[in-house]
């Protein structure tokens, strides 16, 4: 089911925008056969335009209480075209083409995202400092996070990996052995639990 857009805070619809978004809402719903019922609204927006619109025009004065009237003025457009969107949205049941006929924008769509790819170009360089290592890597799409796992070679059956996660797809290791051999792979975070680790990578400590 398509939802609409109730979000009109200055973030999502700065001043001009907004005036813009009520006005078109206004234009759209207005002789709109899906929802006759809402030709009051329909006047209230506009009226409510209008007043927004005219403390707008006066905002270049720099005036602190055409401000904070201006500010009054957005919060009473905004208070009408959130109420009118439910009724949009309830009268619509949810129908994507008649939401998109009231004007009003539809909330995006979440996007499922499977397990993420393998990390590219990993390139391991000695530290600026001994027993440290610089470690980088290409963007993987959709990652929030990275980790980062190495242990000391040679593996055995209990060898122990160590892990470490940063959000940039970069990281130093501090405090290794100098002299000895790490491998060390690397995976992008996301929705899903699983991690496609990238190939495994031996470097030699400084």
């Amino acid at each position: 089911m398509s939802k609409i857009n109730l979000d009109f805070s200055p973030n999502q619809y700065p001043d001009a925008i907004m005036k813009v978004k009520g006005s078109t809402i206004a234009g759209s719903l207005d002789g709109n056969t899906y929802f006759p019922d809402l030709a009051p609204n329909v006047v209230t927006i506009r009226e409510r335009v209008t007043t927004f619109d005219e403390f707008l025009a006066k905002m270049a004065d720099g005036n602190k209480k055409v401000t904070a009237e201006k500010n009054n003025a957005r919060a009473s457009l905004a208070d009408i075209l959130t109420e009118t969107g439910r009724l949009v949205q309830n009268i619509s049941k949810g129908d994507e083409v008649i939401l998109l006929s009231s004007g009003y924008d539809l909330k995006r769509k979440p996007v499922y995202v499977d397990i993420l790819d393998q990390p590219e170009n990993v390139i391991i360089r000695p530290g600026k400092i001994s027993g440290t290592l610089d470690v980088t890597w290409d963007v993987v799409d959709h990652a929030r996070s990275y980790e980062v796992r190495f242990t000391r070679l040679p593996k055995t059956e209990n060898s122990v990996y160590e892990k470490l996660t940063t959000t940039k797809h970069k990281i130093t290791l501090e405090n290794l052995i100098p002299g000895q051999q790490y491998v060390l792979q690397v995976a992008g975070v996301g929705p899903d639990p699983r991690r496609a680790w990238s190939v495994e990578i031996v470097s030699f400590v400084l």
